[in-house]
């Protein structure tokens, strides 16, 4: 008679259950247990294989991998009250992206046995190979005009597991997600796909991104500026563009602005940036003589600062002393400011204690929150909308209740919050018995009378201090 058993734990990362087969009955049986949680290739994970119960200690464990033989870390053995044996051995394995195929086996043989035991587990079942992304376009950049419809096609190559969901945007806003898109089995194990949008090319150039996500895994992203080329022009006629970075920076970051123009008739050309109506005046200009026009690139570099979130650039650009062109652009779509997360307790009632996460001060608005107890995701959890603040940035925070009467004596929350493609950042409070005893000593009926009995006291010693220096004064004066 056999029993199947699954188990998944773990406090990050993607999880997936391993799974353990024994026999009962007395007679040897043997289980492999691998780790609890995927792993990207070049990181080692561990196997444990467990067999018994055997009479004797004459026993041989063997790793292989594939068909190679692979040593073993430890080995511990256990022998219980009716003096029969087991052992344990543990192998730690390096991946590779290779091993999507491999099979990780555990032999055991003793004189007992008929033929040895043994147990196998696919490398697939623990490895994460995460894709390499590229955007191309169809027809080729340098055929694109003006209006024209373009096929972008975002190509996902070599990841494994097949499981994600792909998401389209469009100068850093969602424009379609596809969940579980189908995929292609390559010869190697892993998984590619093709996802196509299609796109009008314009003047002025368009951002597109590709993001795809993996489990619980950071997203992988690939950039494309889609812009059509302009038709050439003769004298007087101009064509410009400003655009700033692909990716959003943190505050303390310098970037840089850069204004493209072709078509002048003359070298002549000067730009000036205004940030909020104020100058700035470090700028770098190259003057390029093409055929019979010139062309302009001129850049700016830009210290972003947290309240940059309503800020606006213009660009003015004159040619021989004649504006010709202004153009402006917001300083949010480049700006990413952090938040600060914090967890702080209240007592809600005389059993619950209200948890709240505070977070502080962040932009964009994009915000995913989890709550985790004792590293295990609390499910259920509603996040509710995000306030804006006077600054632009936003302000989120949430309450969750927990029943502390039925709570170990040391019970951790974590609220954590995920902010575009950043690490996550987290914030943990730990909830013991002896605070809740607290909250209620100090919520007792008992502190009333507590408090006038220091009040009586104090008065008495007060007359009796009065009395004396009475007395004493009275003796002075005799």
């Amino acid at each position: 008679m056999a029993t199947h058993t699954t188990a998944a734990v773990g406090c990050a990362g993607s999880q997936h259950a391993v799974t353990a087969i024994s026999f009962l009955g007395g007679q040897p049986s043997i289980s492999l247990v691998g780790p609890t949680r995927r792993t990207t290739p070049e990181n080692s994970v561990p196997f444990n294989c467990t067999a018994g119960p055997f009479s004797s200690s004459d026993f041989n464990v063997t790793w292989m991998k594939d068909r190679d033989e692979h040593p073993a870390s430890a080995q511990r053995l256990v022998t219980d009250n009716k003096g029969n044996y087991s052992v344990t051995s543990k192998v730690w394995v390096t991946l590779s992206r290779q091993d999507i195929l491999s099979v990780m086996t555990c032999e055991v043989t003793h004189r007992a046995l008929a033929e040895p035991l043994r147990r196998s587990m696919n490398l697939s079942r623990v490895l994460q190979v995460v894709p390499t992304l590229k955007i191309t376009t169809k027809p080729s950049a340098m055929q694109i005009r003006v209006h024209q419809r373009v096929n972008l096609t975002c190509h996902v190559s070599h990841f494994h597991p097949p499981h994600l969901h792909l998401t389209w945007m469009e100068n850093r806003h969602k424009v379609q997600t596809v969940e579980s898109p189908q995929v292609t089995r390559n010869p190697d194990g892993t998984y590619s796909l093709q996802h196509t949008w299609q796109a009008e090319a314009t003047l002025d150039g368009r951002e597109f991104a590709c993001w795809v996500v993996q489990d619980e895994q950071p997203p992988v992203q690939a950039n494309i500026t889609l812009r059509a080329q302009a038709s050439r022009l003769g004298k007087g006629g101009y064509s410009s563009a400003l655009q700033g970075p692909f990716q959003r920076s943190e505050p303390g970051t310098n970037i840089q602005l850069t204004f493209t123009s072709s078509g002048f008739s003359t070298g002549q050309v000067t730009v000036t940036w205004l940030k909020n109506s104020h100058q700035l005046l470090k700028s770098q200009t190259s003057v390029h003589p093409r055929g019979d026009t010139y062309n302009v690139t001129i850049s700016v570099v830009i210290l972003l600062q947290a309240d940059d979130v309503h800020s606006l650039v213009h660009c003015q650009v004159k040619h021989m002393s004649i504006l010709v062109s202004q153009k402006t652009i917001r300083l949010e779509q480049y700006l990413r400011v952090p938040p600060t997360v914090t967890v702080s307790q209240s007592s809600h009632s005389l059993d619950m204690v209200a948890v709240t996460c505070h977070v502080q001060r962040f932009y964009p608005q994009n915000v995913h929150l989890s709550w985790l107890e004792n590293c295990h995701t609390f499910k259920g959890a509603v996040q509710p909308p995000s306030k804006q603040n006077s600054d632009g940035t936003y302000t989120l925070e949430t309450l969750h209740l927990v029943n502390a009467s039925v709570r170990e004596s040391e019970h951790v929350l974590t609220c954590k919050v995920q902010h575009e493609t950043q690490p996550p950042i987290q914030a943990s409070l730990i909830l013991s018995t002896a605070v809740q005893d607290t909250y209620k000593f100090l919520g007792s009926p008992e502190m009333p009378a507590l408090i006038l009995m220091a009040f009586l006291l104090g008065f008495k010693v007060v007359l009796v201090i009065s009395f004396i220096a009475t007395y004493f004064h009275r003796w002075w004066n005799l």
